[in-house]
Order: C-alpha cells, then structure tokens, then sequence
C-alpha cells in the first residue's frame, strides 16, 4: 500500500478524503505512483516542491501494460515517455504536473502506440503576460512517430510553445486510419495551445477548448479531422499552414470567436480544407495564397479577405454585416449562395458552369 503518510498530505492539501487501496483489491497490472520511489530514496508525495519526480513515475511506467494512478497533488516531471499499453490516469485538476525545469516537454513519446493519458493538468509556469508569450519549444505533451494512442481530459497552461504538440503520425502502422483520439483538451495562456505538427495525420479531434493563448489551434499536418470545439478568446484562433504532406482535412462545428487578430488565418495551403458548421465572430477570416478551403453552411461576423491566384469557396453561409466588416475577395474565389437575415447576400457572385 501507499505510505500513509504521503496520502494524509495529500488530503490536507487538496481537503479529499483518503481511502487506501490494497494491493489484493487492485486490478491486473494496476499501480499507483507512489508505490515507486525515485532514484535518490524519496517517495512521490505530491508536495508543492521542486523535487523532480521523473524517476519513479520511470519505475512505474517500466511494470509493463496497465494503469499507473497518479494521486492529487503537484509533481514535477521531465522527457516522459509512454510505454504501449500504460495508461497514465491522474484525478483531474487536482493532478497538476509541472515541467522539470531541464527538460522541454513533460511528456515526449515516440514510436509507440496503444497509450493513453488522462485527467491531469500540465503546467509550464510560463510567467509574464499570455499576450506576449513566445515559443522557446517547451510543450506538456509532444508526441511523434505515435498511432492509436489516446489523450483524454488534459488540461495544458503556460507553456513558452505548445501547450499539446502531435507530429509524424507511423502511417504505415495506423493504417491510414488511427493517428490518434483526443477529447477533451484544454490549453490556456501557451504561445501555441494545440499544434498538429508536420505530418501529425489522423488524427481524430473533439472537444477542445483553446483560450488566452497567441494561437488557439495551429495546423500544419494533412488529414486532420477537428469537430465541437472552440477556439476563442486567443489572439490567432485558428491557424493553417502548409508543411510537407500540406494541412488539408475537415473542421466542422467549432466556434471561432472574439479572437483579437485573426479568426481563421489559412497562407499558403495548397490542397484545401473544408470548413462547415463554424461559428465565426470578431477578428478576420484572413485566406492567403490558399487552393481548395472551403468555408459553408457556417455563420460570419468579422472581417474576411482572400487572396491570391488560386480558387476556394465561400458559400451557404449565414453573413452578419454589421460591425463594420469588410468583405474583399479575390478573383478566383468563388462566392455564392450566402445570405443575410434579410434574403441573399449582395456580394454572391454569379457562376458560369459551362465554362
């Protein structure tokens, strides 16, 4: 059993009551952190300290497949890596791991599959004001090489990078198919909250929440299925950007709103992205030098403005004029089936399809 000690900390800390589980009522391959010890002889006791717990949550994880239980408290933890088949599961915000402060990232796996991370908060303790915070390429979770794990109901904040970094999805071992499940993420007051990454493929997204961040949500990956999330509040909602492989796929039903700059910021996109169902207020709808994004059946009221050579599609939308918004679009975008409270939009455009 865990030291009773540790666990009476705990509870006075965090007010929860403790109840001790022994080792005969536990499940298969069930353990919790502070079973461990690190590799100076201290236990994991959750205390606010710099003590760096990274060594026996290494002991923990080295068991093999099953649950490790990390108990309220804070923790500080560097360059994690996630075996196949260990879930790592926390007691929600009343897990806090902090970065170790020699490491980049808390959690860094790569090249493995089958895992899964839940219910903790990751905290960089980036200081200073979010506005202004910049990437120095620290991140609470960077994975890279992974398929098929799963990220659940984690919060990530203050990070000086990404608060959550996906890249380089095993194609070949996700089969085209499984890069990944996220649910329920969180991230606030990072430069970047959620970055899909170079070739981060697959991976299917739903339920994130990205606020006070410079960027809410940057995509730069192929493949990436987004839906029911909110990107609001940042100075960048959402942005796209072309990297090996390009930055298409699907993102449908989030909300883009009260962002300070740009709502949707999509440069240099070469194989589109569909837009559907987005809820879009305040900020710019900013379309630079993109092929094939299409952006319908959603709800506008900001600023939008496309450029380029190349075609896309605004259409089927509902437009709220005022407020001042400027609508500018470029030759080739195509504009046509919108409509105001009042019946179609002025500025659809008429379509020869002959030619």
């Amino acid at each position: 059993m865990r030291p009773i000690a540790s666990l009476l900390v705990t509870a006075l800390i965090f007010g929860l009551a403790v109840v001790a589980v022994d080792a005969a009522e536990r499940l298969p391959g069930e353990r919790y952190l502070n079973d461990f010890t690190n590799d100076d002889g201290c236990h994991p006791d959750g205390c606010d300290t710099d003590c760096d717990d990274s060594s026996a949550l290494r002991h923990a994880l080295a068991q093999g497949p099953g649950v490790v239980r990390i108990g309220a408290g804070y923790f500080r933890f560097g360059d994690i890596s996630i075996p196949e088949g260990v879930t790592i599961v926390g007691q929600g915000k009343a897990t806090v791991i902090r970065r170790n402060q020699t490491a980049d990232r808390i959690f860094n796996v790569a090249n493995t599959s089958e895992w899964v991370l839940r219910d903790v908060v990751l905290d960089g303790e980036a200081t200073g004001e979010w506005q202004k915070r910049e990437d120095a390429g620290q991140s609470g979770l960077s994975t890279t090489g992974c398929w098929g794990f799963e990220v659940v109901g984690v919060t990530a904040r203050n990070f000086s990078g990404a608060g959550f970094r996906f890249s380089y999805t095993d194609l070949a071992q996700a089969t085209f198919s499984d890069g990944g499940r996220i649910d329920r993420l969180v991230a606030v007051g990072n430069h970047t909250g959620i970055l899909f990454d170079t070739r981060g493929e697959y991976i299917t997204a739903t339920h994130l929440n990205a606020t006070k961040n410079a960027v809410g949500c940057t995509i730069h990956a192929g493949n990436t299925n987004i839906s029911v999330s909110n990107f609001c509040g940042n100075i960048d909602g959402l942005m796209i950007v072309d990297k090996e492989n390009g930055s298409h796929g699907s993102i449908s039903n989030c909300l883009l709103n009260h962002n300070a700059r740009y709502a949707l910021w999509a440069r240099a996109v070469d194989n589109g992205m569909a837009i559907n169902n987005c809820c879009f207020f305040y900020g710019t709808i900013r379309l630079e030098e993109t092929t094939g994004v299409q952006i319908a059946s959603s709800l506008i009221s900001c600023h939008v403005k496309t450029m380029g050579e190349y075609a896309n599609r605004f259409t089927d939308n509902h437009i709220i004029p005022q407020g001042g918004w400027t609508f500018e679009f470029g030759e080739k975008t195509i504009v046509e089936g919108n409509f105001t409270k009042t019946g179609p939009w002025e500025q659809n455009r008429q379509t020869d399809q002959t030619d």
